[in-house]
C-alpha cells in the first residue's frame, strides 16, 4: 500500500496524459511540427512514468527475477529521463518561433549528451556508473548520477533560456506561460531532490503538459486557421508592445500579397485556392530568420516582420522568396504559377504611426504589382 501511494501522482498522470494524447489526437493539426512535438513528448513523458512506477513498486522484492526486472527498468529509466528533457527542449523552441532555426546536424548534436547518458544507462548493470541493484534487489545512486542529473536539467534550462533570449518577439501572455511551462519540471525536480521518494519531477511535467494542450486550443484564436500565421489582432498587439518600449528597437516589414489569387479561386474553387496560400506560406517559412515573423493581415495580404535596420536583408528575403516560387512553377506542380507582389521599408520615427508604415509599404507594393502588370 505505501508504494502504492508513492506512485499514484504517477498513475493519475498517465491516465490524464492518455486522455489528453486522445483529445489532442483527435483535434489537433497533425501535420503541424509543433503538434507532433507535442504528442511525441506525450507519449515519450508517459512511458518515463509508467517505468518509474513500476521501478518504485518491485524495489525491494527479493527474488532474482525482480532483481533482474528492476536492472533492466532502471536502464530504460535512466535512458529514457534525458529524451523526455531534449523533447521538452524542441516542444518550447517551436512554442517559440514558427520555423525552428536548428538544422538536422545542429539537433543531433545537442541530443549528444542524451546519447552518451544512453551509454551510461546500458552499462550501468556492469559498472555501476549511474546506479546499481543490490542482491537482494536494493536500488542505489551510482558516482555518475549526478551526470545524468546535470544533463536532465541542461535541457530544461535550455528551454527557459531560449525563451528569455526571444522574448521581444513573444506575446506577453505567452511569455509567460512558456516561463512557467519550461520551470515546472525543473521545480518538480529540485523538490524531489531533497525529499527522496517522492516522485514530482515527471509527474509536474505531465500536468504541465494538460495545461499546454489548453494553451494550443486557445492560440488557435490567435493564429489563423488555414496558415497558422499570427492574425490581425495578434500582430496589433505584438507591435503596440514593441512600440511601447522606452528604445524601441529597429525593424523592417515586407508587406505583400499573392497575385491572381481571385483567378485560382474562380478557376480552380476556393479550396485550391487554400492550397495556393498555403504553399506560399509554407515556402515563406522555408526561408524566413527564427527571430522573424509573419502575420496575415486579411484575405491575401500578409506583412513579415524582421528585426534590425537592413534593407539587404529585406531585399535579399524578397528574392529567396521568389526563387522558392520559381522553383514551384518551374516543376509545373499545378496547372497556375505563383507570385507575389512586395512592398518593403525600416520603420522610424519619422513614421507617426504604425498604421502610417503599414500604408507606406502598403503603397510600394501596389506600385510594384502595377509595373509587373
Amino acid at each position: 500500500m505505501e508504494k502504492f501511494l508513492r506512485v499514484d501522482i504517477n498513475l493519475i498522470s498517465i491516465l490524464m496524459l492518455a486522455l489528453i494524447f486522445m483529445l489532442a489526437y483527435r483535434r489537433l493539426d497533425r501535420k503541424h511540427v509543433l503538434n507532433q512535438i507535442y504528442l511525441i513528448t506525450i507519449l515519450v513523458l508517459s512511458f518515463g512514468l509508467f517505468i518509474e512506477s513500476m521501478t518504485v513498486i518491485i524495489n525491494g522484492r527479493n527474488t532474482e527475477v525482480f532483481r533482474i526486472m528492476s536492472i533492466g527498468l532502471h536502464v530504460i529509466l535512466y535512458a529514457v529521463a534525458p529524451v523526455v528533457a531534449y523533447a521538452w527542449y524542441l516542444l518550447i523552441r517551436n512554442f517559440v518561433v514558427s520555423k525552428d532555426d536548428l538544422t538536422s546536424r545542429q539537433k543531433q548534436l545537442i541530443f549528444i549528451p542524451a546519447l552518451v547518458n544512453i551509454l551510461l544507462s546500458i552499462l550501468s548493470p556492469f559498472f555501476g556508473f549511474l546506479f546499481s541493484v543490490s542482491s537482494d534487489n536494493i536500488y542505489q545512486r551510482g558516482p555518475l548520477f549526478w551526470l545524468a542529473v546535470v544533463i536532465i536539467y541542461a535541457y530544461l534550462f535550455l528551454g527557459v533560456i531560449y525563451v528569455m533570449t526571444k522574448r521581444k518577439h513573444i506575446l506577453l501572455s505567452e511569455f509567460f506561460l512558456l516561463i512557467a511551462f519550461g520551470s515546472v519540471p525543473i521545480i518538480g525536480g529540485l523538490v524531489q531532490s531533497l525529499f527522496y521518494g517522492l516522485l514530482l519531477m515527471w509527474s509536474s511535467a505531465a500536468f504541465a503538459l494538460i495545461f499546454v494542450y489548453i494553451y494550443l486550443q486557445e492560440r488557435l484564436i490567435h493564429m489563423d486557421s488555414l496558415t497558422m500565421t499570427w492574425t490581425r489582432k495578434s500582430f496589433d498587439y505584438y507591435i503596440s508592445k514593441r512600440l511601447r518600449q522606452k528604445n524601441v528597437d529597429p525593424f523592417g516589414g515586407v508587406y505583400f500579397d499573392i497575385d491572381h489569387l481571385k483567378k485560382i479561386n474562380d478557376q480552380y474553387g476556393h479550396l485550391e485556392g487554400d492550397q495556393a496560400i498555403n504553399e506560399i506560406i509554407n515556402r515563406i517559412r522555408g526561408v524566413m530568420n527564427s527571430n522573424e515573423i509573419i502575420a496575415r493581415l486579411g484575405g491575401d495580404e500578409f506583412i513579415i516582420i524582421s528585426p534590425g535596420k537592413d534593407k539587404t536583408r529585406l531585399k535579399n528575403l524578397i528574392k529567396d522568396i521568389e526563387l522558392s516560387l520559381s522553383v514551384f512553377n518551374e516543376n509545373k506542380e499545378k496547372p497556375y504559377s505563383l507570385s507575389c507582389s512586395y512592398g518593403y521599408g525600416i520603420y522610424s520615427e519619422e513614421f507617426k504611426s504604425i498604421d502610417q508604415f503599414l500604408r507606406f509599404i502598403d503603397q510600394k507594393m501596389y506600385q510594384s504589382k502595377k509595373n509587373i502588370e
